[in-house]
């Protein structure tokens, strides 16, 4: 198995995807997109069974990566609404993402995302779209990490249950926490900022 991080492919897929109309449901456009991925894949990992891709926008494009890969795992992380508001508001992202980063802004983009994966829990298959609640996955690791590693259809290693001790690069905002044994110093962290919450208060009502 092998890691391919945040790969920006279903973005520009999904970009060409609106562009092409009723052209892109069409087996060709599949197809092509398919075979495209699975080249970029093949590149990260050329002798591995599987790659990840842990692009957060992917949540946009689901139903795209279902239709190219209806065997694919999409596995959904949900964390409470108003931690990941927080954590989100306190991330210093690359200003050329296109997404808010804070305030009401943020709150409205939130709520957009939990319809739009609402959508995808009713008309996806439950077997290829695994939820797991951060919140469990920090108080009990080992049941949803097993979990996860039977929906991909992968043998169990107890090496999972300690990703810190995984040697790979990791690029991406979450790098220093990879390298922490799994904590749950991050449940109910809003509590820690509550008078100077602002606009994201609203998220507290956000199951």
């Amino acid at each position: 198995m092998s890691a391919g991080g945040e790969l920006n492919f279903w973005n520009e897929r999904g970009a060409a995807w609106h562009q092409a109309g009723p052209a892109g449901s069409k087996a060709p456009f599949l197809r092509q997109a398919a075979a495209h991925y699975l080249g970029v894949l093949r590149a990260i990992g050329p002798k591995s069974a599987r790659v990840t891709d842990k692009m957060p926008f992917n949540f946009l494009w689901a139903g795209l990566i279902h239709l190219a890969f209806p065997r694919a795992t999409i596995i959904h992380c949900r964390r409470a609404a108003i931690d990941t508001g927080l954590s989100i508001h306190q991330t210093l992202f690359h200003p050329g993402l296109a997404f808010p980063t804070g305030g009401s802004n943020l709150v409205a983009y939130f709520r957009s995302y939990q319809r739009l994966t609402d959508h995808w829990r009713r008309v996806l298959p439950a077997d290829r779209f695994l939820e797991v609640e951060y919140e469990d996955l920090t108080r009990e690791p080992e049941p949803v990490i097993r979990r996860i590693i039977a929906g991909c259809g992968l043998p169990w290693q107890d090496g999972c249950l300690r990703p810190e001790r995984n040697p790979r690069a990791v690029k991406t905002p979450s790098k220093w926490q990879t390298r922490q044994p799994i904590y749950r110093d991050s449940v109910e962290r809003w509590r820690r900022y509550e008078p100077w919450l602002g606009p994201l208060r609203a998220l507290l009502a956000d199951a």
